[in-house]
């Protein structure tokens, strides 16, 4: 009895009981804190909110974190450390639910829409970019003098004489961050479909303004259209892509064809849009401002955006909304949208899907359980897998 006593007696003796302790106290608050984050998607401002977005988007984190856990497992049972014992035990049952759950969710719900997903993409994924596309080509001029670029990403052809169809990629970034360059999974895979993908910067403040943004993606589909023969593609066969923000922006260039506030920022014609493919974008911006998980960032980004709140500029709001300009001819609508998603509400999938079908717009809205906010930064995940293959099935159906 007394030697059991002294063998794991709480009170850690020795600079290496002592240092397991410590460590082990402190893993456990940060992983609880994280896995709070991660239970409670929001506050996307603080630090282990973003640690909590992290390991989300990336489970290799959680796997790689647990196996620290083991380790200092063994090391406490080997030095006898029974506090780190006892609190490394339960927090590596914790990593293995977070780890377990998402994937059961993810595997159900792509088994449920009849898409395969493969797991050992999810965890490791090698990306492979054979295409050189084309960077900063000029796409136009502003008043001021300031050059718009984009970046070309030749399609793979089937035949020289063919004509491919056109992707414009509008980067996302909150309306205040972000460059074309940062899907390039994305813009390879579009390549590898048989698609030209046209990865568009646009101007953000302090040096836009409020309807530039918009503005320059327009004027970038113009000058596309203008220079179909020069990139053999076939005009009357383009899709707008976005991601966050940028999934916003492709809404609203695609929705609001020859809206007389929203212009294209050059001399360039408008021009229709056959669908558009919605990654996590908001719909409402009125709505977005005033409900959203993480509310300092979300109105920091959107006052800077749109120069102030929705009671400071209504009609800004109401402008730079995309269901703003739903109607009978707008074009066919593929959004997803994480239910845990730490900046995007649900909601804002819900109205855009309701104003879609109310209109008799052809739509698909997928709802992927307990997925994060840029969930598709992880090209292999079992989302991103879920999405390649919708999008690729959507593109089949509308753009013949």
């Amino acid at each position: 009895m007394n030697q059991t006593k002294a063998n794991f007696n709480w009170r850690p003796r020795g600079f290496l009981q002592w240092l397991l302790t410590i460590l082990s106290v402190v893993v456990c608050f940060i992983i609880i804190i994280v896995a709070y984050y991660i239970f409670n998607p929001s506050n996307m401002d603080k630090i282990m909110s973003l640690l909590a977005w992290g390991a989300s988007i990336f489970p290799v984190i959680l796997v790689v974190t647990a196996l620290i856990i083991i380790v200092l497992l063994a090391l406490s049972f080997w030095k006898k450390t029974f506090i780190a014992l006892t609190v490394l035990f339960p927090i590596l049952l914790l990593l293995m639910f977070l780890t377990v759950q998402s994937i059961s969710n993810m595997k159900s719900y792509a088994k449920s829409e009849n898409v395969s997903v493969a797991l050992s993409s999810h965890f490791f994924y090698k990306q492979t970019i054979s295409t050189k596309p084309s960077v900063d080509v000029v796409y136009g001029k502003t008043k001021d003098g300031i050059e718009l670029k984009l970046d070309v990403w030749p399609a793979k052809k089937k035949s020289e004489d063919a004509l491919t169809p056109v992707i414009v990629q509008v980067h996302g970034g909150g309306w205040v961050s972000g460059d074309k360059g940062q899907v390039q999974d994305w813009n390879q895979w579009m390549n590898d479909q048989g698609y030209t993908v046209f990865d568009v910067r646009y101007r953000m403040p302090p040096e836009a303004g409020w309807k530039d943004e918009v503005g320059d993606v327009k004027s970038a589909i113009g000058w596309i259209v203008q220079n179909a023969v020069t990139y053999k593609i076939d005009p009357n066969r383009i899709i707008l892509m976005g991601e966050s923000a940028g999934g916003n922006l492709a809404m609203l260039a695609a929705y609001s064809l020859g809206d007389k506030y929203l212009l294209p920022s050059t001399d360039v014609p408008d021009v229709p849009i056959k669908a558009v493919i919605n990654m996590y974008g908001p719909s409402d911006m009125t709505a977005f401002y005033k409900n959203n998980p993480s509310k300092n960032y979300v109105q920091d980004v959107m006052d800077k955006y749109i120069g102030g709140s929705p009671s400071d500029y209504p009609e800004r709001y109401k402008i730079l909304s995309p269901i703003s300009y739903i109607h009978e001819h707008t074009p066919p609508t593929i959004m997803f949208l994480g239910t845990g998603d730490r900046i995007v509400p649900v909601e804002q999938a819900n109205i855009l899907d309701e104003k879609l079908t109310t209109s008799g717009v052809a739509h698909e809205l997928y709802l992927l359980p307990k997925v994060d906010h840029g969930f598709d930064a992880n090209p292999g995940s079992l989302s991103t897998q879920f999405a390649k293959e919708k999008v690729k099935v959507f593109l089949q159906k509308y753009n013949k």
